[in-house]
């Protein structure tokens, strides 16, 4: 989405111009012009343009300063880079130049968005080694006593180190469940990334917390077998799935990312509560919870929005996310949060499962590869 650029400060004798805001994706800041006549006023660049959604913002144009004034200064505005889905850092603000009557003074350099969270690759033990074994879901793989195979990208390179993404299934669901319904099948991520479909130790009982244990054993053989880059590893689950992967965001931080957990409850074994778990880290998180969820209910999913909110210091303001916006996603973004760790809110009305609301809705798979893959 294109920003519009802000409007000139009005002309007025001795009085200063402000610059407008350009809000939206990609745009540049407004023009501050300072005020003319007698001892002329100082003008100030407009504000960059806010790219909410990742898109990168402009730079703030330096204002000039009053005309026939003595020392009137004009200020070019801060570049500000957007916060969300892999935003570029802001450019530079306005750089000084001599105005009428005074000085402009260059703008501050904008804050680098989410693109300050693409960093190097951190390759695996597996990469260079060619032909892995994928397992399929007729006949898995073992790892910890749990069954699991791998989904590679087409025309996997074992010397190239590739996001690395774990689907949980829900309760009552056979291990073939992600692959056919989470949607990473049917877009790009096929493609780019690597997808590890595993299953709990009762696929009747759902994941549980004496699972957890089993997630250390998964990391290890994956990341020994594949080309992994474990700066980028990420999972999503769906309802025991979800409450299995918002309890790795905490205690398994240090391998990965981000986590998605959609269609959570309450489990008494395994608590997200900061003061009982011990958080290894901080994760970008994306909460996912209909209001209309008639299995478990909506409750558990305010309560893991705050989780991840506290633990990346998130403030109390949220902004849409440009794109899922509509009742089948209804996603916002949280303000403030620790650079490289923002936290996502979706309260979506999708239907899904027989009208449950209950179910991975369809928007989950798209939204999170275009996020994570900018990372």
């Amino acid at each position: 989405m294109t920003a519009g650029a802000g409007h000139a400060g009005t002309l007025g004798s001795g009085g200063s111009g402000t610059g407008g805001s350009g809000t939206g994706g990609t745009g540049t800041g407004g023009t501050g012009t300072g005020g003319t006549g007698t001892g002329g006023g100082s003008g100030s660049g407009g504000s960059a343009g806010h790219a909410p959604s990742g898109a990168t913002a402009g730079a703030g144009t330096a204002g000039s300063g009053g005309a026939g004034g003595s020392a009137g200064s004009g200020r070019g505005g801060a570049g500000m880079g957007g916060m969300s889905m892999g935003g570029t850092s802001g450019a530079a603000g306005g750089g000084a130049g001599m105005a009428s009557g005074g000085m402009s003074t260059g703008g501050s350099a904008g804050k680098g968005g989410t693109g300050a969270l693409a960093g190097p690759a951190d390759p695996s033990s597996g990469c260079g080694k060619a032909n892995p074994a994928t397992g399929s879901s007729s006949q898995p793989l073992m790892a910890g006593n749990h069954k699991y195979y791998v989904k590679l990208p087409t025309g996997y390179d074992a010397s190239k180190p590739y996001v690395l993404f774990f689907m949980f299934n829900p309760t009552g669901n056979p291990i073939t469940w992600a692959e056919q319904n989470a949607g990473f099948e049917q877009i790009a991520a096929k493609d780019n990334w690597i997808r590890v479909y595993p299953d709990p130790a009762s696929e009747s009982s759902g994941w549980v917390a004496s699972d957890v244990s089993f997630f250390q054993p998964l990391y290890d053989a994956v990341t020994a077998a594949y080309c992994v880059d474990k700066a980028r590893v990420f999972a999503g689950g769906e309802s025991s799935g979800g409450d299995f992967v918002s309890i790795l965001g905490c205690e398994h931080a240090d391998k990965l990312r981000g986590v998605a957990p959609c269609s959570t409850k309450d489990v008494s074994q395994y608590p997200l509560d900061a003061t009982k778990r011990k958080c290894t880290g901080q994760v970008t998180s994306v909460v996912i919870q209909s209001p209309d969820d008639s299995v478990v209910g909506f409750a558990n999913g305010p309560k893991t929005k705050d989780f991840y909110v506290a633990l990346n210091h998130c403030g109390t303001m949220s902004t849409p996310v440009d794109g899922y916006t509509d009742t089948l996603s209804n996603c916002v973004e949280y303000q403030g949060c620790d650079d490289g760790y923002p936290v996502y809110w979706c309260q979506h009305h999708d239907p899904e499962y027989s009208g449950t609301h209950h179910g991975w809705p369809h928007f989950a798979a798209k939204f999170l590869y275009g996020m994570w893959s900018m990372y």
